[in-house]
C-alpha cells in the first residue's frame, strides 16, 4: 500500500496523458482500501470536477468490494465453530483491513494461557479465566460503540457486547475442547452448554457467571412449549452475523453516522442475498 504522503503526487496524475500512468494511479489509490475516502478529504477542494468524478468511481468500486467481497467467504461452508471464527474475522476486516488475521493469534494465546493456568478444563473455570482474570467486560457506563461487536477491537480492548464476549468464550473453549454455543433470547446473547440434555447459560455481562437455574428452567419450558428441540436453540453462524450487522446499523444511525450506516445496510442486504442463493434462508 502506498504511503499517505504519496497522495498529493498520485492525485496530480489522475489526468496524466498516459493511460498506463492513469491505470497505475488507479491501482495505487484502490490499494488504500476503504480508508481512501477519508485520506483524500483534505485534498478534495484542490481537485477539478473531472478528478473528483474519477475519485467517486474509485470510492464506488471500493464500496462495492466491501459489500460483496471476501468477508462472506464462510457462507455455505457449514455451521460450526471454524466458520463462526471465519465469519467474525471477515466482519472485523470491514473496519480493520489487513489486521483481522491477528484474531486467530490472540485466541490461540488465550487458549494457551488458560491451559497453562491452574484451572480445571471446564466451563466455570473458562468463564472465570476470561471474565475475571483476563478482565473481559461489558462497556463502561453503558457506552455505545459499533466496534464493541468487532472481535479484533474487543480482543485488543477487552470491552465488548454480549455477542462478541460470548463468541470469544465459544472460540477459546473450542480450542481447549470445551463445547459451547451461543443463544439469543429476550434481547440477550449468551454462551450455552448442553450436558446430558441439561441446558446452562452464562452471562458475559456478569463476569461469566451461570444464569440462575430457575431462569434456565423457565427458558427450557418456553422452548418445550413451542416444540423447539435443543439443537435448534443454538444461534447459527449466519444468525450471529446478521445480529452483529443489525446492531452496527442501529448504533451508527443513533450517532448520526448515516453514511457509514448505509454501507452496513448494503452489506446486510448483500449477505441476505448470498444466504438465499446458498439456500440457508428463504
Amino acid at each position: 500500500m502506498p504511503n499517505r504522503k504519496d497522495l498529493p503526487f498520485l492525485l496530480s496524475l489522475l489526468e496524466d496523458d498516459s493511460t498506463t500512468v492513469r491505470d497505475h494511479v488507479r491501482e495505487a489509490l484502490l490499494s488504500f482500501g476503504p480508508a481512501l475516502e477519508k485520506e483524500v478529504q483534505p485534498f478534495q477542494t484542490t481537485l477539478d470536477d473531472y478528478c473528483r468524478e474519477i475519485l467517486e468511481e474509485i470510492f464506488q468500486e471500493l464500496h462495492q468490494h466491501s459489500y460483496g467481497g471476501t468477508w462472506m467467504s464462510w457462507v455455505g461452508k457449514g455451521d460450526n465453530k471454524e466458520e463462526l471464527e471465519n465469519a467474525l474475522i471477515g466482519l472485523a476486516g470491514l473496519e480493520f483491513e489487513g489486521q483481522e488475521e491477528r484474531i486467530k493469534d490472540q485466541l490461540d494465546d488465550l487458549a494457551g494461557e488458560f491451559l497453562r493456568s491452574n484451572h480445571g478444563c471446564d466451563i466455570p473455570s473458562l468463564m472465570e479465566f476470561l471474565f475475571q482474570e483476563q478482565g473481559f467486560r461489558s462497556p463502561i457506563d453503558g457506552e455505545q460503540n459499533h466496534l464493541f461487536d468487532n472481535l479484533l477491537y474487543v480482543l485488543d480492548h477487552k470491552e465488548g457486547s454480549q455477542v462478541s464476549l460470548s463468541c470469544i468464550a465459544i472460540l477459546v473453549g473450542y480450542r481447549v475442547g470445551i463445547e459451547l454455543d451461543g443463544i439469543s433470547i429476550q434481547g440477550n446473547f449468551m454462551p450455552i452448554s448442553f450436558e446430558e440434555h441439561r441446558m446452562q447459560m452464562y452471562n458475559a455481562f456478569n463476569k461469566g457467571r451461570p444464569l440462575a437455574r430457575a431462569s434456565v428452567m423457565y427458558i427450557e419450558e418456553a422452548f418445550r412449549r413451542n416444540q423447539v428441540p435443543p439443537g435448534e436453540m443454538k444461534a447459527q453462524v449466519h444468525e450471529i452475523v446478521l445480529q452483529v450487522l443489525r446492531n452496527t446499523i442501529d448504533i451508527l444511525h443513533r450517532k448520526n453516522r448515516h453514511r457509514e450506516a448505509h454501507e452496513y445496510v448494503e452489506r446486510y442486504r448483500a449477505l441476505v442475498e448470498q444466504l438465499r442463493e446458498a439456500g440457508i434462508v428463504e
